[in-house]
C-alpha cells in the first residue's frame, strides 16, 4: 500500500480581468512527489489542461500556451505556486493541484 498524501490549495477567489493571483498548493508530508497544476476551463464539455509541473529539486515547467502570463516557483519547500499575471477572460476557470510519485530514471 502506497500512503495517501493530502494536498492543500489556496482557497476559492475570484479575480477581475487585469488582475493577478498567486496559487498556492501544499503536501501535508515531505515526501518525493512530483506537483502540478490543471486548469478546467468554463463550459460543460471541457477537460482538464495542465498548466506546469515540477519534480522535486527541479525547476517548474510552464506550457508553452501558457508562459506568456503564468510562473511557476517549483516546488519549495513542501508546495509550489502559481502566478497567473495579468489575467484575461481566457483564464477563467477551475484550477486543481495534483501530486504523482515521482519516477526517476536511470542511467
Amino acid at each position: 500500500l502506497i500512503p495517501a498524501l493530502s494536498l492543500e490549495q489556496s482557497p476559492d477567489r475570484v479575480i477581475r480581468q487585469g488582475q493577478s493571483v498567486n496559487l498556492s498548493c501544499s503536501k501535508r508530508k515531505s515526501a518525493s512527489y512530483s506537483l502540478f497544476w490543471y486548469k478546467l476551463p468554463l463550459g460543460k464539455d471541457s477537460r482538464l489542461i495542465l498548466v506546469a509541473s515540477a519534480i522535486p529539486g527541479g525547476k517548474a515547467d510552464v506550457e508553452e500556451d501558457f508562459r506568456s502570463r503564468l510562473k511557476s516557483s517549483g516546488i519549495e519547500g513542501d508546495g509550489m505556486t502559481l502566478s497567473i499575471e495579468h489575467a484575461f477572460l481566457n483564464d477563467s476557470g477551475t484550477y486543481f493541484c495534483a501530486e504523482s510519485e515521482t519516477q526517476w530514471l536511470g542511467c
